[in-house]
C-alpha cells in the first residue's frame, strides 16, 4: 500500500467516477483501476462497487475511507512540516518506478543494503508507464532522482542518460487452461490461430513498435490487437480468452492462474536506471546507483530464465 493508492481511493470516493477521479489526478484511468485494484488486494478485500449514482463503498470500504482520511491527513501534515523546516540534509531521493512485482522484491533488498544513513531519504513512487512524456518531463525537472524502466522509453531525451542493467526478451502469458501454457518455449507460428494481444505503453516504446512492424512484414497472416493495461491483460489471459505478448521484465511469477513462457524471437529489452545527466555529480548518486544495480542482478538471476 501507498500514498497514491490511497490518494486515488479518497479521490474516487468524492467523484465515484473512475474517470473523474482520473482528471482530478492528471493520470489515465486505468491508472486509478490498477491502484484501486492493488489496494484491495493488499487488504484482501473489495472496498468499491456499482452502484445506481456511480461508484458506492462496501461495508469494508467505508471502514477503511474514515481510517484513509486520517492516514492522509497525517502524511500531510508531516510533508506540511518538513517543507516548512530547514531539514536540508534529509532532502528525499526519489526512485520512480512501474510497480511490477519484480521491482518490489528487488527495491527491498535495496533499502536493506543501502547505507543506513540514506535509508531514511529514499522515496519511493509508482509511475504509470502510459504517461510517457510526464515521466521524462519530472525526472528533468528533479521530481524524480532515478527512474526504473526501459532504454527506448527515453532514447529521445538528450537531457536524461541511462545505464542498462540487463536485457530480456518478450514472453508469452497463457492460461494454464490453454495447450501453450506446457511448452517450454513458444514461436510466432504456435500463436497464428490463438487470440493475441501485444502489450504496449501509450506513448508506445519504439521497440514494441518495431516488433509489431516486424511480424506484419514477415508474418502478414498473423493477426493480433493492442492492449496499453497489463492488468486487464493478465486477467483477460487468465479467463483463456486470449493470449498476450509482453516484455520478460513484466513476468509474474506469483500468479497461480497463468505461465509466462519466454517468446522464441530475437528482440532485446535493455532494463536500467535512467536520470538526469549531472546527477552524477551528486553525493549521494554512486552508493543508490550502485545498490540499485546490484540489487537487480541479484532478483534478476533468481526471477527471469
Amino acid at each position: 500500500m501507498n500514498t497514491n493508492q490511497i490518494k486515488y481511493f479518497l479521490s474516487l470516493v468524492r467523484t465515484k467516477n473512475i474517470t473523474q477521479t482520473a482528471n482530478q489526478m492528471f493520470v489515465s484511468p486505468s491508472t486509478v483501476s490498477k491502484n484501486i485494484h492493488k489496494l484491495e488486494t493488499f487488504l484482501g478485500t473489495k472496498l468499491i462497487k456499482p452502484g445506481r449514482r456511480g461508484i458506492e463503498l462496501t461495508t469494508s470500504g467505508e471502514f477503511f475511507y474514515v481510517k484513509a482520511k486520517r492516514i492522509y491527513q497525517d502524511i500531510d501534515d508531516t510533508v506540511t512540516d518538513i517543507k516548512n523546516s530547514n531539514l536540508k540534509a534529509l532532502e528525499p531521493i526519489t526512485i520512480a518506478f512501474t510497480g511490477s512485482l519484480f521491482e518490489i522484491e528487488f527495491l527491498s533488498q535495496f533499502i536493506q543494503n543501502l547505507d543506513e544513513k540514506l535509508q531514511p531519504r529514499i522515496n519511493l513512487e509508482i509511475f504509470d508507464p502510459n504517461d510517457g512524456n510526464g515521466i521524462s518531463t519530472a525526472l528533468i525537472q528533479g521530481k524524480y532522482d532515478f527512474v526504473l524502466y526501459q532504454k527506448d522509453f527515453f532514447i529521445d531525451k538528450k537531457e536524461i542518460a541511462f545505464k542498462s542493467v540487463f536485457a530480456t526478451g518478450l514472453s508469452v502469458i497463457t492460461s494454464k487452461k490453454n495447450l501453450l501454457s506446457q511448452k517450454r518455449a513458444i514461436s510466432i507460428k504456435d500463436l497464428f490461430k490463438q487470440n493475441v494481444y501485444i502489450w504496449n505503453s501509450v506513448p508506445p516504446l519504439p521497440l514494441i513498435n518495431h516488433f509489431k512492424f516486424e511480424l506484419s512484414l514477415k508474418y502478414p497472416e498473423f493477426n493480433f490487437k493492442s492492449i496499453s493495461d497489463e492488468v486487464v491483460l493478465e486477467i483477460l489471459c487468465a479467463s483463456n480468452r486470449c493470449v498476450g505478448i509482453i516484455p520478460s521484465i513484466l513476468y509474474d511469477k506469483v500468479n497461480e492462474n497463468l505461465n509466462f513462457i519466454l517468446l522464441d524471437y530475437k528482440l532485446a529489452f535493455e532494463n536500467g536506471i535512467a536520470y538526469r545527466k549531472g546527477y552524477e555529480k551528486k553525493a549521494y548518486f554512486k552508493p543508490v546507483f550502485h545498490a540499485l544495480k546490484n540489487a537487480e542482478l541479484t532478483e534478476k538471476a533468481k526471477w527471469i530464465d
